[in-house]
């Protein structure tokens, strides 16, 4: 029989739930931001782009990103490899912004921009921070299983979305060298 006072208790309970996650996650990602914000004042991120420059170089092209971009490219694939994909969407943004000042035609989107969409979507992560956090605060008695399939099924995405970005590249290229 429908008992109509167990589904306002069910509501309120799945509302509290929600709100104790949404502040645990908050308070993951203001303290991620902090750091990166800390690594970017300190000049850290220059180094960590510059330590990823040849990985940068070869998935977006030795001459297709500024400097600017590439810090950012390098601090948002940092990020991700932190498993903190929500503190690397305004980095991503950032990256985005700086390769459109170097865009010669403002109404098309370049190859190192899809490039790093579909890095930034598909994202390797050695370490799945969220996650981990999520299943912490759900009350699992072991949050940290996840880390090894999270990292096996990461780079398989990874590496067909790069794969795949490279190929309609190709085509695409090949097509407009046609025409």
């Amino acid at each position: 029989m429908f008992d109509p006072s167990k589904v306002l208790t069910g509501m309120i309970s799945a509302a509290n739930n929600a709100v104790t996650l949404s502040l645990s996650l908050c308070a993951i990602y203001a303290v991620w931001l902090g750091i990166f914000a800390i690594l970017e004042k300190s000049g850290i991120s220059k180094k960590v782009s510059k330590f990823l420059s040849p990985i940068i170089n070869k998935l977006f092209g030795k001459n297709n990103l500024s400097e600017e971009s590439k810090q950012y490219v390098s601090m948002n694939i940092s990020a991700n490899l932190l498993g903190m994909s929500g503190a690397a969407t305004p980095l991503g943004i950032k990256a985005i912004e700086s390769m459109q000042k170097d865009n010669k035609n403002k109404s098309t989107v370049t190859f190192p921009m899809i490039m790093l969409i579909a890095i930034s979507c598909s994202s390797v992560q050695l370490l799945p921070t969220s996650i981990i956090g999520m299943l912490s605060n759900a009350g699992s008695s072991n949050p940290t299983a996840i880390v090894i399939p999270s990292i096996v099924s990461s780079i398989i995405s990874t590496s067909i979305s790069i794969l795949l970005v490279y190929i309609f590249h190709f085509i695409f290229d090949r097509k407009k060298k046609k025409d």
